[in-house]
């Protein structure tokens, strides 16, 4: 699963434009099933457009990573055997780590667990956090592929 945070007003901003929102809701634990598919599900905390893709594609799409940044920040987070870690500023690709040794320099802790370093980093950037009320509670919106 790949999450990304992007300091956004509105949900479509942090989304390639090949998905369409729908009116379909979910919460977090279902927003981050293997089993949603093709689907990205977004919700709004804080500042920040959070956006699940349980595909892992979004970091595979440098141009679309760089347009959603363009006049704010982006960090995009992967919770997998192989994690990473991105951050894109003002269009730019000003952070990138890939693999557990080089995502666990940036927590600087040694977390042997994809999951647990996600967080900590994603929490390091940005303050949200799998555990509290800004993504545990949150509603997703379902953004489906045209």
């Amino acid at each position: 699963m790949e999450i990304v945070a992007v300091r956004a007003d509105e949900l479509a901003d942090a989304v390639p434009d090949v998905f369409g929102e729908t009116d379909r809701t979910m919460g977090f634990e279902d927003a981050t099933s293997a089993s949603r598919g093709s689907e990205l599900c977004v919700t709004k905390s804080g500042d920040w457009v959070v956006v699940i893709d349980v595909w892992h594609r979004l970091s595979g799409l440098p141009e679309f990573l760089a347009e959603a940044s363009a006049s704010t920040d982006l960090y995009l987070v992967r919770v997998d055997d192989t994690p990473a870690a991105l951050h894109y500023r003002d269009g730019r690709q000003e952070l990138a780590a890939e693999g557990s040794d080089a995502c666990m320099e940036l927590a600087s802790r040694d977390f042997r667990d994809g999951e647990t370093l996600a967080q900590v980093l994603l929490g390091k950037y940005t303050g949200l956090s799998f555990a509290d009320d800004s993504l545990w509670s949150a509603k997703f919106t379902v953004f489906e592929l045209f």
